[in-house]
């Protein structure tokens, strides 16, 4: 999920999926921003799939090159696999969550999201942690290999505001087949220059959020996107939008995973979806 802030109203924006970890363009990770590498036939699945193509861009993220939409990323191989979605759907996790429980995800951050970065990490962990779930999460160093790569990658990327917005964060996807979580999100780090810079805990909230995708959550109000004042059904997005029962229907305006949300800890929706998945 990509979380955005709007610059007027000064509302933190959540969105769903995943975008890049570019820093600066000069650099081979860069977001290609021009929409005419994509092909008619990406797109096509991606409409089907019910993601707003207006603002897709071709990119690579954390080593895949793919599609950025919304606030997710795709690698290639990805939208292959995208099914077209139920715009009736009323549901609100992904087909896959992680699996072989009780398990511990290792989680690492980049050390150019500074100070800040480390400590909004440490602050994300202790809130899921403090839930006491069967699934938890360990920091570990950042840039390990083989077995000592963490499961998900705090990574650190550059994206200049536009249209009044700038994107916050951008998760890599959602679980795996495998059970396994999504490779991690990035934080743009230009967010951390402007007048609406975030403290720890505005951090750590985005960070949840991203890590809420990782493991299998969508939108809270994915049927419509209102946090964003949009009228949008993001669809089942070929990944599955499960109902969790016991939780609202309808749109959460404090839960942690709206589309576009300044909420920075779990609400009682949020806990408890959490405790029925994990």
């Amino acid at each position: 999920m990509n979380t955005k802030k709007n610059l007027t109203i000064l509302a933190v924006i959540a969105l769903v999926f995943a975008t890049f970890t570019a820093c600066q363009s000069d650099q081979s990770n860069e977001a290609l921003q021009d929409e005419a590498k994509i092909s008619p036939e990406i797109l096509s699945k991606l409409d089907a799939a019910l993601f707003d193509t207006t603002n897709a861009r071709a990119m690579n993220f954390m080593g895949e090159d793919g599609i950025a939409v919304e606030d997710m990323f795709f690698s290639f191989s990805q939208i292959d696999e995208l099914a077209p979605a139920d715009p009736l759907a009323k549901h609100y996790r992904t087909k896959n969550l992680v699996t072989s429980l009780p398990r511990v995800i290792t989680i690492s951050v980049d050390p150019d999201l500074g100070t800040i970065g480390s400590d909004a990490l440490d602050a994300t962990i202790a809130m899921y942690n403090n839930l006491n779930l069967r699934l938890s999460f360990a920091r570990v160093a950042f840039g390990g290999r083989g077995k000592s790569k963490a499961d998900i990658e705090v990574t650190e990327f550059y994206e200049l505001e536009s249209g009044g917005f700038i994107t916050l964060g951008i998760a890599a996807g959602f679980p795996t087949r495998r059970g396994d979580p999504a490779r991690g999100f990035g934080i743009n780090s230009r967010w951390f220059e402007l007048s609406i810079a975030p403290n720890v805990s505005e951090l750590a909230g985005t960070m949840a959020h991203e890590i809420g995708h990782c493991i299998g959550f969508r939108h809270t109000d994915y049927q419509t996107r209102q946090s964003c004042g949009q009228n949008i059904n993001e669809g089942s997005a070929g990944v599955g939008a499960i109902y969790i029962n016991g939780t609202p229907t309808g749109s959460d305006s404090s839960s942690i995973m709206q589309s576009c949300g300044p909420a920075i800890n779990f609400n009682n929706n949020d806990r408890f979806a959490l405790e029925a998945l994990y």
